[in-house]
């Protein structure tokens, strides 16, 4: 078992999203344990089998958890798309376990030093992990996972799964052809993350605008491992943590309004600042908090996130400042719309907001911040 840094914010992580979860009526205590299971162990273990096998073994719950509580009866599909997507690369993946078995007589992380995947090999690892993650390209799936998905079903996907595509890629660093992943996914990560930002600004359901934005999140990460330093390292894990706090109190948000206005159409959700002040502040520090605004503590992390991505070239200056306006656009497209346009007469139906609705965001608020300020301080 690991007991470093990433190991102790992730399963802390965990542990804080399926609390969330259980505020739902629909979810079940029993599901969520088998969901903390094989997280914990992704997140803790110095074994690279166990890790490969824990890491496909958390596909079982929340295909569960879609197939039972999903919102569309197409959601067979897309669980079977899920599927799919992971399962291309996590079987030749075996293949490379079965090298490194073979060359290292051991599963270990600790002895990945004295062993370089080839270019192949590093190649089929990479997409095993980053199609958790996902990256663009390896994406389809999400947006289709998340539209089936009940809300604490999102909250998961969110808060925890896509998490561990990018532990499986720090863990495995090592043993990258990093040179080779830096001359061939440098531009196309970094002109990705510039069309995942413009794909989210064409967006007008709000849970797939979360869901895409979460793609253009996670992009960032196989850039820091690109990067190669220490800093990246530890940009990277307040990266995941921020994200994994504040994407879930997005989707908390998503099922909050379509139970009351019964859509997630921007068009079509106008004028909650009249229906509820409270819920306006929430929405307006989830803003904020997704902005990377200060005085938030993610706003440090986008920071450094631009000098170690700038540390591989001085070129992804020129990618990074059309990434920040177009973030910005889509995160006022839907704040704006929420918020401030006019309700029209006749426009859709507005039910009665129970303020019970509220106690689980609430709680999730005030999880976050202290959490974020603990971080901080640690």
């Amino acid at each position: 078992m690991l007991l470093d840094s990433f190991s102790f914010f992730l399963v802390f992580l965990t542990v804080f999203v399926l609390f969330l979860s259980l505020f739902y009526p629909s979810s079940s205590p029993l599901i969520l344990s088998f969901m903390f299971l094989p997280c914990f162990f992704v997140f803790s273990s110095s074994n690279i089998f166990l890790l490969y096998f824990f890491y496909e073994f958390s596909l079982v719950p929340i295909l569960f958890i879609i197939l039972k509580w999903g919102s569309y009866p197409e959601r067979s599909v897309r669980s079977m798309m899920l599927l799919v997507y992971t399962s291309i690369f996590a079987f030749p993946f075996l293949g490379c376990l079965s090298l490194f078995f073979s060359i290292q007589g051991s599963f270990s992380c600790f002895m990945v030093g004295s062993l370089v995947f080839s270019p192949l090999a590093t190649y089929i690892a990479f997409c095993c992990f980053a199609v958790k993650l996902p990256i663009y390209g390896l994406h389809y799936w999400l947006p289709m996972a998340h539209v089936e998905a009940p809300t604490f079903g999102s909250i998961i996907l969110a808060g925890i799964l896509l998490k561990l595509g990018g532990v499986g890629l720090l863990r495995l660093g090592a043993i990258f052809s990093m040179g080779v992943l830096r001359m061939r996914l440098f531009c196309y990560l970094l002109g990705f993350l510039l069309v995942s930002a413009v794909v989210c600004c064409f967006q007008s359901d709000f849970k797939r605008l979360v869901a895409y934005s979460s793609v253009f999140h996670m992009i960032v990460i196989p850039l820091l491992l690109l990067a190669s330093l220490e800093l990246g390292n530890k940009v990277l894990l307040g990266t995941i943590v921020f994200h994994g706090l504040s994407s879930p109190i997005l989707f908390m948000l998503v099922g909050l309004v379509y139970s009351i206005y019964s859509t997630r159409q921007l068009v079509l959700i106008r004028g909650i600042l009249l229906i509820s002040p409270l819920l306006s502040l929430f929405l307006s520090l989830s803003f904020f908090f997704t902005l990377s605004a200060p005085p938030f503590p993610s706003f440090y992390s986008e920071v450094f996130v631009f000098v170690s991505v700038y540390s591989i070239n001085s070129f992804s200056l020129l990618v990074f400042i059309p990434v920040i306006f177009f973030s910005l656009v889509y995160n006022l497209n839907w704040f704006t719309s929420l918020l401030f346009s006019r309700v029209r007469t006749g426009q859709t139906t507005v039910r009665q907001l129970s303020y019970g609705f509220l106690y689980p965001l609430f709680l999730a608020f005030f999880l976050s911040f202290f959490s974020l300020f603990l971080i901080s301080f640690l």
